[in-house]
């Protein structure tokens, strides 16, 4: 696939992940430039020093997630820099809080290759994709206009602390996972159930699984 010269970062911590995407670009397209960077900082150090087109990027680090970096890339670059968040995290759940920070599209890590080729092909040549599913959801959110649903209104720690409790984890397995205190999970925990008016796990489980 022809595309003209682009340089594209590739910002994730798992370097099987970059290499994967390294090789699947250089076979697939030309004129394209890799970089690889394992850490948000180091990302950032690339697009301060390098003319970056194109950016692919996880969301979770062990320096934190990268939606704060979203945010800030969209206000110092503009539409200069275009991203494509690259998870296997939910889309329903972490796209429109990524799209709504300033990234140009949603990609998960799930699909098939094939489908990762054309949404590469998609976002390189127009600087946006999104599937199918995730356009007819942001259709219907604009034309409910009601506002964001409790799930919404998670922070993406909160959203992070929520899947780890419905996986069985407990507080402290937690805490040390991400290397916070106990107090601070037992925190976002009633944080949570607060903001989506629950009480235990099994709740926390059905609601992750209806939105």
């Amino acid at each position: 696939m022809e595309t003209n010269n682009k340089n594209v970062l590739v910002i994730d911590d798992h370097s099987i992940v970059r290499q994967g995407i390294f090789l699947l670009v250089k076979k697939h397209f030309l004129n394209v430039t890799i970089f690889e960077a394992s850490t948000l900082n180091e990302g950032r150090s690339i697009i301060k020093n390098g003319n970056i087109d194109f950016i692919i990027l996880d969301i979770n680090f062990l320096e934190g997630n990268s939606l704060s970096f979203v945010e800030n890339l969209s206000i110092e670059y503009g539409d200069s820099i275009k991203t494509l968040i690259f998870s296997a995290l939910e889309e329903s759940i972490y796209a429109f809080k990524f799209i709504k920070a300033g990234a140009n599209g949603f990609l998960s890590k799930l699909c098939e290759q094939e489908e990762i080729i054309h949404a590469f092909s998609k976002f390189f040549e127009s600087g946006k994709y999104m599937s199918d599913d995730l356009k007819e959801r942001l259709l219907e959110n604009m034309i409910r206009k009601s506002g964001a649903t409790p799930i919404e209104l998670l922070s993406l720690r909160e959203l992070e602390i929520a899947r780890l409790l419905v996986s069985g984890l407990s507080n402290n397995e937690i805490a040390s996972k991400l290397y916070i205190h106990k107090s601070t999970v037992s925190t976002y925990k009633n944080r949570i159930f607060e903001k989506l008016g629950i009480t235990n796990i099994p709740a926390l489980l059905n609601f992750l699984n209806v939105n």
